[in-house]
């Protein structure tokens, strides 16, 4: 188990496409983004039309409720309208987390994304990783997990678990999810469950389980799957006292009014739901087998719509990113990511066009020098 705050430092998110381009001096449009994990069918056209709709409340505050839009996700999701709060992207609910459930000790299952420990650090928890392994591929390690909770000399206030885990791409079974719950529920302590990126492997799911589980928690993204983060939306979904005990520590009007009236329209799209999973499931398989056909090149198995790759020993991450960006391709660098190694990068998986551009590319970086 990795010590406290390990390798912390202020995160390096993808998707900063603006710095990119002002240091390559060419226009955003002209820079294909995978290192941000965004739907590449790009944003429905439902939603830009509510967008478009909802302009002229743009003169009114927004409703600080989202009242609207709780009505929906909770039907989607059945449970209760008022066990969901409605966030300025997930990240602002998992920041709002540490202080509200008085978190002092918690146990973040890695190799995973930074924000938890950043947020759980900022406010003085205390913070230990449980890693998966590379040599297992990075299957989620539920034994590990219910080994140390059962342990006597440690003690964990909240569990915090990506599913499917960003940056693997692994996903935990329900039944497993739950039985960690259960564990949890016994000792008092929380699951906080992010499903950023569930969208794509919809049956495993645990946010239907909220009722059971009344110290489970269940954080989704909606800017990801319906390709809209410039717009920031999110949600966590729990036991309603808690809700109302976080939105206390809200920042009031926190949700603009073109991201409610778009996200109630999206939701609502099944046409383009059935198409963005149909593309991805064909599109992931096919991007992977001409990936993992390159010299030296290493792909993990993956549920959600980006891949880890391992680049070959005789080339040096930051080299090959920054010839990628040459050629105006940007991927993530996770040679930095506590729990994996320096040779690690994350490719979202985009068009067919644009992933056989990055491959041709990545192949040129990859050769090995006579």
């Amino acid at each position: 188990m990795a010590a406290d705050g390990e390798g912390m430092t202020q995160p390096s998110h993808g998707g900063n496409v603006y710095k990119v381009a002002r240091d390559r001096r060419v226009p955003v449009e002209r820079i294909v983004d995978f290192s941000a994990s965004i739907n590449p069918l790009g944003t429905p056209a439902t939603g830009l039309r509510a967008i478009r709709s909802a302009l002229k409340q743009v003169m009114h505050y927004p409703d600080p409720d989202c009242w609207q839009l709780r009505q929906v996700l909770a039907r989607q999701c059945g449970i209760d309208p008022e066990m969901i709060l409605v966030g300025n992207g997930s990240t602002e609910l998992i920041h709002l987390l540490p202080l509200t459930l008085a978190i002092e000790s918690a146990l973040i299952v890695g190799p995973t994304f930074e924000e938890y420990a950043r947020a759980l650090i900022g406010t003085g928890s205390s913070v230990q990783y449980i890693h998966a392994r590379r040599e297992e591929r990075f299957r989620p390690p539920i034994t590990n997990i219910l080994r140390q909770l059962s342990a006597k000399e440690t003690r964990f206030d909240a569990v915090f678990l990506c599913n499917p885990n960003n940056p693997t791409g692994q996903v935990m079974s329900r039944a497993s999810v739950c039985e960690l719950a259960e564990a949890l529920n016994r000792r008092q302590a929380w699951l906080i469950v992010d499903e950023a990126f569930i969208d794509y492997c919809q049956a495993y799911s645990v946010v239907s389980m909220l009722n059971t589980y009344p110290r489970m928690m269940v954080l989704r993204s909606l800017t990801k799957f319906y390709a809209m983060p410039g717009l920031r939306i999110g949600y966590l979904a729990g036991a309603s006292k808690v809700m109302d005990r976080l939105k206390d520590r809200q920042p009031p009007w926190s949700v603009n009014s073109l991201a409610q009236a778009a996200s109630c329209a999206m939701l609502l799209d099944d046409s383009y739901v059935t198409r963005s999973r149909t593309f991805m499931e064909n599109e992931r398989v096919r991007f992977v087998q001409a990936l993992r056909s390159l010299s030296g090149v290493r792909v993990f198995p993956s549920a959600a719509n980006f891949l880890l790759i391992e680049l070959p020993a005789w080339t040096s991450v930051d080299e090959v990113t920054d010839r990628l960006a040459s050629k105006r391709l940007l991927v993530r660098d996770c040679s930095l990511l506590p729990g994996l190694n320096r040779q690690m990068i994350r490719v979202a998986v985009r068009t067919r066009k644009e992933n056989q551009r990055l491959i041709a590319a990545l192949g040129i970086c990859v050769k090995k020098k006579k």
